[in-house]
């Protein structure tokens, strides 16, 4: 009888031993993320203080940890990033004396060359060509070298019989399609003005080039102008008419203006600003687990917010916050109990505007990326709901279901093991370079992208569990000897995002510096268009069709233009030499 009390007692202590872990583990996370999602830190969007506070004190905690630099002698990755523009004092467009500046009429894009020109002006509708449609605003006008005049929008666009699929705006909309459409049809310059059928009756307000936007040169002059700026440079010119006739039959109605000749000048310089991984090494063999997680968010809603409010702090508690706390979690633990794997714990900036970090970090990986073993992301695990936690990447390697699967014995998550490599979160720039990956996520919730993703709303008991789970995927990927049987995938990316005509299958590498010109491929889709071409990760794609593509927004506009199943001529660099192939373009999934 006294034997059996005092196995009761050893038994009670050990309960007690594991709640008080548990619990401890939760404070952990909780007191993290109090700072990390703090209003103080300004939503960590790139160029705030907020961010650069954020990595210091990621690096603080893994300093305190005893995890080593994982750069030399530092945490720290620092890199450069193009953010923002800066106006010069010669903006503006004249005709004989009249002359319409910033603050009477006109505003470049973020996106526009800098220039000076002179040209005949044609109004070019809605700036659009859709071949898919048989619409095309620049058919029967002149359109090379003058200066391209078109309205927002598109035609019908509160129709819903409108053959540009009624309500729901199509790629051809944007400011960047109208402004490659331009440029494609040799226009020297493009103004855009509001298209007056629902543009109000409220005074016209061109608001400046955001400061937090990673703008890329669209390769022409590109600026908008009021209507009554327009108006007092052809006072004649009926542009409400014009709109009625478009909209009315869904033809263009293009035309070359009478008039003097006008000028454009748009001033502007491009900024960089500097940004930052942070890393710590837990010392092993000569593999690296990678256990990452992205710490940047929208600041006060940079671009990619749904908030419908200007200026709000976007504090990003679950994205990726939750991760963000997770993988400091991870590092103590894994430190207490390490594996025989070295385990880099980083943190990656720039994830918001197209997995940059990440991206940089695998092209400049300490001492090889073919060190890396396997790559673990956690992005947006704090929202737990009904137990059920997704991880992607399953696919990545034939191993990693047994080893999810074992891995959760513990947590017993409802786990929706699946996928490949590919999706748009830190896990991707890994996959790309040829590493398994997987990718933990407890699913999308109405605060995505909003100021409403605040610390109040996660889950921190669940939050928790993923940290063990997470902790039991690594034991598991460390016993896999040699290595993991790493799997390219055929999936196909989630649907969902802009909608495309047409797949080129190729996967951009956001790290390229914006000075370069062209398309740099981080990798090629299994069966794509791109792959069958003969293109590879380390190309430089510098024209597709009749499309010179300078950067991604150039690609997207000639998988906009071209159909499925169309011929194309590619040329790339290679090795810096040009090379030319031609491409059979597939059907897009998104």
């Amino acid at each position: 009888m006294k034997m059996r009390t005092t196995v009761w007692i050893i038994v009670l202590l050990f309960a007690c031993a594991a709640l008080a872990q548990a619990d401890q583990l939760e404070k952990n996370l909780r007191r993290h993320l109090d700072y990390i999602a703090s209003d103080a830190r300004e939503g960590r969007g790139i160029g705030t203080k907020g961010l650069d506070e954020a990595a210091d004190y990621i690096a603080q905690q893994l300093q305190s940890l005893g995890l080593a630099p994982a750069f030399d002698s530092s945490y720290f990755q620092p890199f450069e990033m193009g953010w923002g523009v800066t106006l010069g004092p010669n903006n503006y467009v004249s005709q004989s004396d009249l002359i319409i500046d910033t603050a009477s009429g006109m505003m470049p894009l973020g996106f526009s060359s800098p220039g000076h020109l002179r040209g005949m002006v044609s109004f070019v509708g809605y700036g659009i060509t859709a071949p898919e449609f048989n619409y095309d605003d620049f058919a029967g006008v002149e359109s090379n070298g003058v200066i391209a005049l078109c309205m927002t929008g598109e035609p019908g666009e509160f129709d819903t019989s409108s053959v540009f699929e009624g309500v729901n705006y199509t790629t051809h909309s944007t400011l960047r399609a109208k402004a490659a459409n331009a440029k494609l049809h040799g226009a020297a310059a493009l103004l855009i003005v509001e298209a007056p059928a629902y543009a109000g009756t409220a005074t016209e307000v061109l608001r400046p080039p955001r400061a937090d936007e990673p703008y890329m040169d669209c390769g022409i002059p590109a600026l908008r102008i009021t209507r009554a700026a327009l108006s007092k440079l052809y006072p004649e010119f009926d542009l409400s008419a014009l709109q009625k006739f478009i909209d009315g039959n869904t033809a263009p109605r293009s035309l070359a203006l009478k008039g003097d000749t006008v000028s454009v000048s748009v001033d502007l310089t491009r900024r960089t600003v500097a940004v930052k991984n942070v890393a710590g090494i837990i010392p092993g063999d000569s593999s690296i687990i990678v256990i990452g997680a992205h710490y940047d968010h929208l600041g006060r809603g940079q671009s990619g917010s749904l908030e419908q409010k200007p200026g709000l702090i976007h504090n990003g508690a679950d994205d990726n916050g939750s991760g963000t706390v997770s993988i400091l979690e991870l590092a103590r633990l894994l430190k207490e109990n390490p594996v025989r794997s070295t385990v880099m714990i980083a943190a990656f900036t720039a994830e918001e505007t197209g997995i940059g970090g990440s991206g940089y970090l695998v092209k400049n990986f300490p001492k090889g990326i073919y060190r890396v073993r396997a790559m673990i992301n956690l992005d947006m695990v704090g929202r737990v709901r009904k137990n059920s936690l997704t991880v992607m990447g399953c696919n990545t390697a034939d191993e990693f279901k047994t080893i999810v699967e074992q891995a959760n014995q513990e947590t017993k998550f409802d786990v929706h093991c699946k996928g490949g490599g590919y999706g748009p979160s830190d896990h991707m720039s890994f996959y790309v370079a040829d590493r398994p990956v997987l990718f933990l996520f407890s699913g999308a919730h109405e605060d995505y992208h909003r100021a409403s993703d605040d610390v109040k709303k996660i889950n921190f008991r669940d939050l928790a569990k993923v940290v063990k789970f997470t902790v039991n995927i690594a034991r598991g990927i460390d016993g896999v000897s040699p290595a993991l049987t790493f799997n390219r995938t055929l999936e196909p990316p989630e649907q969902g995002g802009t909608r495309f005509r047409s797949s080129f299958g190729s996967i951009p590498d956001f790290s390229a510096p914006d000075t370069l010109k062209g398309f740099l491929l981080a990798g090629v889709r299994e069966g794509g268009a791109a792959q069958k071409a003969g293109l590879q990760r380390g190309d430089v794609l510098i024209r597709i069709g009749k499309v010179t593509v300078n950067n991604i927004y150039d690609l997207t506009y000639a998988l906009q233009i071209y159909a499925p199943g169309d011929t194309v001529e590619v040329k790339y660099l290679h090795d810096n030499k040009e090379r030319s192939a031609q491409a059979v373009l597939q059907q897009s999934t998104r």
